[in-house]
């Protein structure tokens, strides 16, 4: 993935894998996200919040809640 955007949704608990990303933005618009495999470590993201990812191999993104995200992949 190069140069795309992603907007997703994910129930509580349900999990998405993420392959081949080397940087990505991403925006929380909606619950609270938990994401695992950046090289900063675990992330809780909420609602309304941004962080910048630096993935070490895939990101694993899980909804805490009904949630809803944006991406942008580089």
């Amino acid at each position: 993935m190069k140069g795309k955007s992603l907007r997703m949704s994910l129930g509580k608990d349900k999990l998405v894998s993420l392959n081949g990303i080397k940087k990505a933005s991403l925006i929380c618009e909606q619950g609270k996200l938990w994401i695992t495999g950046t090289r900063e470590g675990d992330i809780v993201v909420k609602s309304g919040e941004k962080v910048s990812l630096l993935p070490l191999h895939s990101l694993v993104i899980q909804g805490g809640a009904e949630s809803m995200f944006s991406m942008e992949i580089n």
